[in-house]
């Protein structure tokens, strides 16, 4: 679901890069580390973090370890996890634990059963950034298989207990990255829930892109990536300048998606969100047929009357799954209504392990 976000974000740039360069230099420096922009775990030494796959995550785990282990997966590609330990209507959470004012925030509060994993993927939110070219999508899969070892390997240590499957959840792009990862190691995931996945297909897309009705489509992703170049901000070292743009212009940026423009993200990671990520022609499906466990498929109210298509195609998918609407909400549901989505999974998880 990248292609129209990234539309309004070539508009959005022009705007907001106006007023940026118009402002004092030395007062709005970009390049200054923490200057208006999070620095990442590699300039930040009192961020939570993880060392795995040849580099630095941001990452933290919320509940008993002894207990079943949820990997979350965020969107974007380029977004963080902070939407998803975080609540409307709550302050959003600092992005250092010991400042918070809630422990147990947004999809967090399953750590009362579950161990609960968070990171925010290579090149996005405030993991290290990478230069063009040196993240992709297997890569991406590398890194979760990873993680997901990393933590089984350490309830093994701790506990004693051996397992050698865990539960994934998955919100819009994350959700084409589960699906890449569990097609090619089906053995290694329980069960998965995801909000609004993004297009798992060539079909699911061609079906989204038929049925986005913005007059802006034809500008796309060529021309945003021109824009880029031409400031400037593909460069290695102003990765923190065009951050800082492409969250002022591209985050929450298409109403048919109904988001809450405030759902909180620490930081956009301009270069992965600008990667092919997201690519059609990838195979993500072709061996989940060998997938025992099962899918749920959340969908905000709003979002499933702009698309009501798009779940059959991407249900269609997965050899066994469900489906469960949440009213009243768009593409942000799980910062909007954390405390029905964790219910939603907690269920659906209890009730496939009851079964298996």
């Amino acid at each position: 679901m990248k292609t129209i976000k990234q539309i309004f974000t070539a508009v959005l740039l022009i705007l907001t890069s106006i007023a940026f360069f118009g402002c004092d230099e030395e007062v709005y420096d970009m390049d200054e580390p923490g200057n208006l922009v999070p620095e990442t775990v590699a300039e930040d030494p009192l961020l939570p973090r993880i060392e795995i796959n040849g580099t630095i995550f941001h990452a933290e785990t919320f509940g008993d370890i002894n207990n079943p282990v949820i990997i979350f997966l965020h969107g974007g590609p380029g977004s963080d996890y902070r939407a998803m330990i975080s609540q409307i209507g709550v302050e959003n959470a600092s992005r250092y634990p010991d400042e918070r004012t809630i422990t147990n925030g947004g999809l967090s509060q399953l750590q009362d059963e579950y161990f609960c994993v968070f990171y925010d993927q290579r090149g996005a939110g405030l993991s290290p950034r990478y230069d063009k070219g040196e993240v992709n999508f297997d890569l991406y899969v590398e890194d979760l298989d990873a993680i997901i070892d990393y933590y089984l390997n350490k309830k093994s240590r701790e506990t004693g207990i051996q397992e050698n499957q865990v539960y994934l959840f998955a919100w819009s792009y994350g959700g084409t990255l589960a699906t890449g990862y569990i097609n090619k190691h089906p053995e290694k995931v329980k069960d998965i829930a995801m909000y609004e996945p993004g297009p798992l297909t060539k079909e699911a897309y061609d079906y989204f892109i038929e049925h986005t009705t913005s007059p802006l489509t034809q500008i796309g992703k060529d021309w945003l990536e021109q824009y880029l170049l031409s400031h400037d901000h593909l460069t290695s070292d102003a990765h923190a300048r065009a951050d800082y743009q492409m969250l002022l212009g591209a985050f929450r940026s298409n109403p048919q998606f109904h988001e809450n423009i405030n759902c909180p993200l620490w930081r956009m990671g301009t270069l992965v969100s600008n990667e092919d990520l997201e690519k059609q022609n990838r195979d993500n499906t072709s061996n989940l047929s060998a997938f025992t466990g099962k899918m749920l498929f959340i969908s905000g109210e709003l979002t499933s009357k702009e698309y009501p298509g798009y779940k059959d195609i991407q249900m269609s998918c997965y050899p066994e799954s469900e489906f469960i609407e949440v009213a009243g909400v768009g593409h942000t549901g799980p910062w909007e209504k954390p405390d029905e989505i964790a219910t939603d999974i907690r269920n659906f998880f209890e009730h496939q392990s009851l079964n298996n």
